[in-house]
């Protein structure tokens, strides 16, 4: 494999490299080289050989370095964006486990995890606190709802600190969507309650490794086991006495009625099933369809920069 212009070689690893950073390049966001490694698409090969990559991947002008970071793109403002990021994401990790405690507390939450932009290491002004919720199974549907009726009434429908769009119970972790999207998701997912289900759930998603063979998951031995407080545990049974199943079934059918209502002619049905997945065991709530969007961004960049290689890019 040759750079049209230059005659020179690219050999797989360095592909592989330049295919991570082209995904985290659709947010602008550069990598350190111990990420590079975590989210590389191959094997066989340590942090120093990578770091030994990305210098020769320099010589070649096919990526570039600011202090810490590397990145496809020649600007250093994306550096610098990117550590403002990281810094503004810090200091909302503990009022993220502050929310994740009152999710914690509502009837059949059995863990709650940040996913989103906080669980890539970065917010600023305009980012969600997005949350990732494992409930009981068969009682999915009244956990959602009474988050989402609690969120309505008391915090007037805002996103902004209160973003419970993903729920699964803890009878059918392993996701669906087995893809490059779902697995960076998964892999930066950040445990706050129940670590239990967090590691039930990344054992359940064992497949993340053949996209991510250095991944491992992040360590949780200080987030609280999913133990239920009293509250918690009396809500649970005065529910269970008002026909719960009758409750799912109502609460799952009003909210994929509106849905319906007023999302459906946005979207084709294939577009339509993923972005509002709505099953006993799992609820997704995507209005904006991001994963579609990053897919295709995706593919345009690997597009634009095959210009610039002679290679078939293995995406």
């Amino acid at each position: 494999m040759e750079v049209a212009s230059e005659n020179r070689t690219v050999n797989q690893v360095e592909e592989k490299i330049i295919l991570a950073l082209l995904y985290y390049d659709i947010f602008n966001y550069p990598l350190k080289a111990e990420e590079v490694f975590r989210f590389l698409g191959t094997d066989h090969i340590d942090l120093a050989d990578i770091k030994r990559e990305l210098k020769g991947l320099k010589r070649k002008k096919l990526i570039f370095q600011f202090g810490d970071f590397f990145s496809v793109q020649n600007s250093e403002v994306n550096a610098v964006r990117r550590s403002r990021g990281n810094d503004f994401a810090a200091r909302s990790l503990p009022l993220a486990r502050r929310k994740a405690n009152l999710i914690s507390k509502f009837p059949f939450v059995r863990a709650v995890m940040a996913s989103g932009s906080l669980a890539k290491g970065y917010m600023d002004q305009n980012s969600d606190l997005d949350f990732f919720i494992i409930t009981e199974p068969g009682r999915l549907w009244i956990a959602r709802t009474l988050l989402v009726m609690y969120k309505r009434l008391f915090l007037f429908n805002s996103h902004k600190h209160f973003c419970v769009n993903y729920f699964i119970d803890s009878n059918h972790l392993e996701i669906e969507e087995k893809n490059l999207f779902t697995a960076t998701e998964l892999a930066t997912i950040i445990p706050l309650y129940g670590r239990e289900f967090y590691y039930d759930l990344q054992k359940a998603n064992s497949w993340i490794s053949t996209l991510f063979p250095n991944y491992s998951s992040l360590p949780a031995d200080n987030v609280a086991l999913s133990k239920g407080g009293f509250i918690q545990r009396i809500s649970e049974g005065l529910l269970n006495l008002l026909a719960p199943a009758r409750l799912e079934n109502f609460f799952m059918k009003l909210t994929l009625r509106r849905w319906n209502r007023v999302y459906r002619k946005k979207y084709a049905d294939a577009d339509f099933q993923v972005a509002f997945k709505s099953k006993e065991y799992a609820s997704k709530n995507h209005p904006n369809h991001y994963q579609r969007k990053v897919e295709d961004l995706y593919l345009q960049k690997v597009s634009a920069f095959h210009v610039k290689i002679e290679s078939t890019w293995d995406v």
